[in-house]
């Protein structure tokens, strides 16, 4: 088979190709604006960072699919309104258009919000299949529809699923690395995501960071199931084969890096993390396409042209575009009106950071590693801890986004939100207990600090950890825990916040037993923690 499309007639030649520039102009700027707002979580978020590739990738099998050979469809005649869509077609094409006002106004505010991604990449997937069934009926339905929702692959996750599916696998490739290393004599302990060796703790973050590409194998396994036009059932096994692939590539890397670890030091993983993640990555690739090259021969779907059934109707197409681009330009300059009313200054803002208690003889700050920066991408940070003439030991984390204005900036200090103790510590080997009633302590200077509250166990002694995330606006407070919930990402798009900067405090105590105890003695020494400047 081969893999270059056979040439064939233009799918709209002459006159219908010039009739077509308004539809596809009006559809080329929703899916700007789209990629314009997905391309900084895919900047962002290392994971989704393929996520710029997959519009070529779309481009490039709408392409192939056009040059399908046609089966002899008719060009309608002037006047000619047979299969021409109801009247009730319409109305889903008016319930996305309101969806999208609602789905833009919210997303301008929560520009990592999963939910609001995937409303208005369906939304505009949507419209788009609307404009080829108007222009060429079922057939070009049918024939465009895989390009077109292939786009769907560069959406981030739900965090939920991410979060879990990314942990799960992560603790098993853990696992089975710390089985490996000792078939190969090498003592190992597995804490969480952390294994130890007589050198020290490798993270499986670092070592085993290409776990996180899933996503991407995902992506490769469709886009190639398509290039070689396998059926549905080989394409789903195409799928669960790149997952088996991504995973038993990234136990290989882990089992590598920790080898490297163990016989040259902590040191040489950093020499070698990015050439075993390229190594492994283009290793993968190559299995799939193996893959999909050897099911190609008695598994491709014949690819149907137009067919004889197709009538377009681009005057009906054309003036539906130009009410949508109406529309388009009414929702932009709407939501932009409606954050720019609201970004008036309201009088100076609180600011206030740790007072770090350097008088006491077991005080120890310390700066943040380089890969923690670079992951949170935060503008300020410390971290310190001592311990207390009552023999409890305090360890204090601070991190602080500044105010922007740029789409980047704002992903940026949303991405601090899906970084919490839940995450973050059960990561490094603790297990989380529970999570305790939040709390609202005063810090004694003119407000409170609401901390969600946890009880952690790591290796048997008790952690009492307490987590703050508190936002800013440029000028003037706002909430605690905005954007937390679904109800507080509402209540921000509603007032109309979006160009906020952020703070997180992370208070871990231990040498309490009970819950209370450690509440009562942080409510004690936060006035002293906390200090506060104009």
């Amino acid at each position: 088979m081969s893999l270059n499309p056979q040439s064939s007639t233009p799918i709209l030649p002459g006159n219908d190709a010039r009739q077509a520039i308004l539809p596809l102009a009006v559809l080329g700027c929703y899916w700007a604006l789209l990629i314009y707002q997905l391309g900084a979580q895919w900047s962002v978020f290392e994971q989704y960072h393929y996520g710029w590739s997959v519009p070529f990738l779309c481009l490039y099998l709408l392409w192939r699919r056009s040059r399908t050979p046609a089966a002899g469809g008719r060009k309608p005649e002037a006047g000619d309104r047979r299969n021409l869509p109801s009247s009730i077609f319409y109305l889903p094409v008016a319930l996305l258009a309101l969806l999208y006002a609602a789905t833009r106004l919210l997303h301008e505010a929560n520009p990592v919000w999963r939910l609001t991604s995937w409303l208005w990449s369906l939304e505009i997937v949507g419209f788009t299949l609307c404009f080829v069934y108007i222009a060429g009926g079922l057939a070009w339905l049918r024939r465009f529809a895989f390009p077109i929702a292939f786009f769907l692959v560069a959406v981030p996750w739900p965090s939920g699923l991410e979060n879990d599916v990314v942990q799960s696998l992560m603790r098993l490739n853990t696992g089975i690395t710390v089985e490996l290393l000792g078939l190969s004599a090498v003592p190992a302990i597995q804490h969480g995501n952390v294994i130890q060796i007589s050198n020290g703790m490798v993270g499986i973050d670092e070592a085993c960071s290409g776990i996180r590409s899933l996503q991407a194998t995902l992506m490769i396994s469709l886009f190639l199931g398509e290039v070689f036009r396998l059926r549905a059932r080989w394409r789903v096994l195409l799928v669960f084969g790149g997952f088996l692939a991504a995973f038993g590539f990234n136990v290989i890397r882990t089992f590598l890096l920790t080898r490297v670890a163990a016989s040259k030091g902590m040191a040489a993983i950093a020499s070698w993390h990015d050439p075993a993640g390229v190594t492994i990555l283009v290793g993968c690739f190559l299995c799939l396409w193996l893959a999909a090259w050897k099911m190609r021969d008695r598994n491709v779907v014949k690819m149907e042209g137009p067919g004889a059934e197709t009538v377009s109707h681009l005057p009906v197409l054309r003036n539906l575009a130009l009410g949508l681009g109406c529309w388009l330009v009414l929702v932009e300059a709407g939501t932009e009106f409606w954050f720019r009313a609201h970004e008036q200054p309201k009088g100076a803002a609180l600011e206030w950071s740790p007072n770090w208690p350097r008088r006491n003889p077991s005080f120890e700050l310390a700066d943040l590693p380089p890969q923690v920066r670079a992951e949170l991408l935060f503008d300020q940070g410390a971290s310190g801890r001592w311990r207390q003439p009552d023999g409890t030991q305090w360890q204090v984390f601070y991190l602080r986004w500044l105010p922007v204005r740029s789409l980047y900036g704002r992903v940026k200090v949303s991405l601090a939100k899906s970084h919490n103790p839940e995450v973050c510590l059960q990561a490094v080997g603790m297990k989380m207990i529970r999570e305790l009633a939040p709390v609202s302590l005063d810090t004694g200077k003119g407000f409170s600090i609401g901390f969600r509250r946890y009880l952690f166990d790591a290796d048997g002694q008790m952690i009492h950890v307490f987590f703050s995330v508190e936002e800013q606006m440029e000028a003037g407070g706002s909430p605690g825990f905005l954007r937390m919930t679904a109800w507080g990402r509402l209540r921000a798009a509603l007032a109309g916040s979006r160009n906020y900067g952020q703070r997180t405090l992370e208070i871990a105590i231990s040498g309490f037993e009970r819950e209370a105890d450690a509440t009562a003695a942080l409510a004690r020494e936060l006035p002293a923690l906390i200090e506060t400047r104009k």
